[in-house]
């Protein structure tokens, strides 16, 4: 069982980065649906994906020297948490101003987990 615990946690790794992948891509099909369900214009449609984006931009290098300092496994295990929380946040928002915060959250949340993603492979979970 030893020898496989690597491998899970770079299986993990890699689970985690499709994770973040997938958010910011499958968001451009969901946007008109959540302009129906959240009776949107547009511009408010268009927050909802760039909070996400512009957050996990901005705050990625940033979140590779936090990972340097604090350990990349304490930054990976962060980020997965704030990213769930504010995933469920998103699921449960009630108006576009929620889900604006959350998907911002979430940004944050894949900062700490993308950044770790290219020094991470020796991390064992």
């Amino acid at each position: 069982m030893t020898g496989n615990r690597p491998r899970l946690g770079f299986f993990a790794i890699l689970l985690g980065y499709f994770a973040i992948i997938l958010d910011g891509s499958v968001l451009n099909i969901a946007i008109p649906a959540i302009r129906r369900g959240l009776g949107t214009p547009m511009a408010g449609a268009q927050w909802v994906l760039n909070g996400y984006t512009l957050t996990l931009a901005a705050l990625l290098l940033t979140a590779g020297a936090l990972g340097d300092r604090l350990g990349l496994r304490r930054m990976l295990l962060a980020g997965v948490l704030l990213f769930t929380a504010a995933s469920a946040a998103c699921a449960a928002a009630p108006g576009l101003g929620v889900l604006i915060a959350a998907r911002v959250a979430q940004g944050v949340g894949a900062a700490d987990r993308k950044s770790t993603r290219l020094n991470s492979s020796h991390i064992t979970i």
